[in-house]
């Protein structure tokens, strides 16, 4: 990017600082990113010395989509406004959705409870005391009618957290939901998160099926909403790197799982007869913003090159399908259940690594979260957050503007190199499904937690309040609690249900769900029958396990 001779002048200018640097002393800590990336104490023209602006800059919505997927970023459109939902019952979780959106929120999100995560449901007395206490309970169609009572989802995009082994049938229910109350689901907006990583390495599962099984779950969902056109405006999966991150991994790995998994789904895709271009489009991705303010950013930017670097490799020639479009959600594992109001800060400096770095869409974490489910007051904060980022600060009257920071762009680059070495140290171990099954990937958490732990047990790694001027947690008060009845009302909904549904002619429908199983077909078009005529979620997913087994995850390899 710069001629010879200057860069020359520049050497030599930097070679007189260097002497008069020697003599300064620096203070006693590791100058390292949080992937332990080394940080030098400066950076120069030099270091940008092999870089080509125009191959590996160049202009926002143009490749290789460095500063951004399009050409006038926020300064055309704000990024989707997006808080964690789901809590209690539907009905309540449909009252918080009601008061985000009166608040400026323009974007739904529902996660589920632990129990509609797992595919069971509350009659089973292995999870009934979970029901609606980590999220939304979503056992059957009558809990859609109730979570979208006047919500305009025809209008605004929902996001459903589930995961493939439940989200055929949850999204069957919100797909018929729909059509009953006279939407056509073609012209739906919204995303499922089906990430097989998430119910994985992001969270221990409970009584799933082999990692090959899920695998091809969720590529039946990919291919029955996008290529099959039933609903082509969908988002069919949410690579959630957010979810693993939380569990230790760095930055580099981070993008290395997410990008992994991505392939391994295009490819089983591919394997079924489709090309790349006629659904990548849609694939849709969730980042964690982290603690590290400019290595995060620089994360972001490498991140939408390498993909435009992979659709190359997936000979795409539809010019939309190189963007790297994602969501993004503040790290909740970098908030304390002491001093929470420290919380806020935390999210706000968070939310701007992702405004900085081109995000579509944003969660800001509630103040809460290190202690209970967001409460009202917390959501309204963290929505906020963002308002006061997107009205007050300004910080988007230019597009991408740490663009040309030497430092940015050195680690743009570096982070870019070290995502590509660790997408080959995963693929070595064979698909997704296989890095799972083998143990890989829980080798890869496991390591890193206990890499992290340490860190933070030395102070190496600081968290105010806790290792570093710390205070008692008991001093924390105004704890949001969920519905205790909630068990009572979705047991009582499954019961009526079933009271009025054609137990006899589901049955049938189930029989054929098993034999869809057997044959390893595409499982959606017979869950969109069974769920309409009544079929809970646990009724579904218990055909999973019978057909398929229970697979118990290599946690001690």
């Amino acid at each position: 990017m710069f001629d010879k001779d200057y860069l020359e002048k520049v050497k030599e200018e930097k070679e007189k600082w260097e002497k008069l640097y020697e003599s300064l002393k620096e203070r006693d800590v590791r100058f390292v990113t949080d992937s332990e990336i080394p940080i030098k104490k400066l950076y120069t023209p030099l270091d940008l010395k092999e870089n080509d602006y125009l191959s590996n800059i160049s202009f926002p919505g143009t490749p290789p989509y460095t500063r951004g997927v399009y050409p006038s970023m926020y300064r055309g459109r704000l990024w989707t406004m997006r808080l964690f939902s789901g809590h209690g019952t539907p009905e309540e979780t449909n009252k918080r959705w009601k008061f985000l959106y009166e608040n400026g929120e323009t974007g739904f999100s529902a996660a589920v409870d632990a129990l509609t995560f797992n595919g069971i449901d509350p009659t089973n007395p292995d999870g009934a005391p979970e029901v609606g206490t980590s999220g939304v309970p979503l056992y059957c169609i009558d809990s859609l009618f109730a979570l979208t009572e006047d919500i305009p989802i025809d209008k605004i995009s929902v996001a459903l957290v589930v995961e493939p082994f439940t989200s055929a049938p949850v999204c069957a229910m919100y797909f018929n939901m729909a059509k009953m109350r006279g939407y056509d689901i073609s012209k739906l907006i919204g995303t499922t998160q089906n990430d097989i990583l998430t119910m994985t390495v992001g969270y221990i599962p409970y009584k799933n099926c082999p990692p090959n099984h899920i695998l091809r779950l969720a590529c039946d969902f990919i291919e029955w909403t996008v290529p099959m056109k039933n609903v082509p405006n969908w988002h069919p999966i949410n690579f959630t790197g957010y979810n693993y991150r939380e569990g230790g991994i760095d930055a580099v790995q981070e993008l290395g799982f997410v990008f992994a998994s991505a392939c391994s789904h295009i490819d089983n895709l591919i394997e079924r007869g489709w090309r790349a271009d006629d659904f990548v489009g849609r694939l849709a991705f969730h980042l964690a913003a982290h603690k590290d303010f400019f290595e995060e950013i620089a994360k972001f930017r490498a991140a939408r090159r390498i993909w435009y670097k992979l659709m190359k490799k997936y000979e795409v020639k539809d010019p939309r399908n190189f963007g790297f479009r994602f969501h993004v959600q503040t790290a909740g594992s970098s908030l304390t259940a002491q001093l929470p109001k420290l919380n806020i800060v935390r999210t706000a400096i968070q939310a701007l690594e992702a405004n900085l770095g081109g995000c579509q869409s944003l969660h800001t974490n509630s103040y809460d979260e290190a202690i209970c489910l967001p409460s009202e007051e917390a959501a309204l904060v963290a929505l906020r957050t963002q308002q006061i980022i997107s009205d007050e600060s300004r910080i988007h009257n230019t597009i991408d503007p740490l663009a040309g920071s030497y430092f940015i762009e050195w680690l743009t680059d570096e982070i870019e190199e070290r995502v590509w070495k660790y997408m080959d140290k995963v693929q070595q171990v064979g698909s997704i499904d296989k890095a799972l099954s083998s143990g890989f990937l829980y080798k890869e958490m496991r390591d890193a937690f206990h890499k992290r732990k340490t860190r933070l047990e030395s102070g190496d790694e600081i968290m105010l309040g806790v290792n570093k001027y710390p205070v008692p947690y008991d001093d924390v008060t105004d704890v949001f609690r969920t519905n205790k009845k909630a068990i009572n009302i979705e047991v009582d909904r499954i019961n009526k249900l079933k009271a009025r549904r054609d137990n006899a002619k589901l049955e049938k429908i189930l029989d054929k769900l098993r034999d869809v199983c057997e044959k390893e077909e595409n499982v959606m078009p017979v869950i969109m029958e069974a769920t309409k005529e009544g079929a809970t979620v646990g009724e579904i997913c218990d055909i999973y396990r019978e057909i398929w087994g229970i697979w118990e995850p290599p946690l001690a390899i």
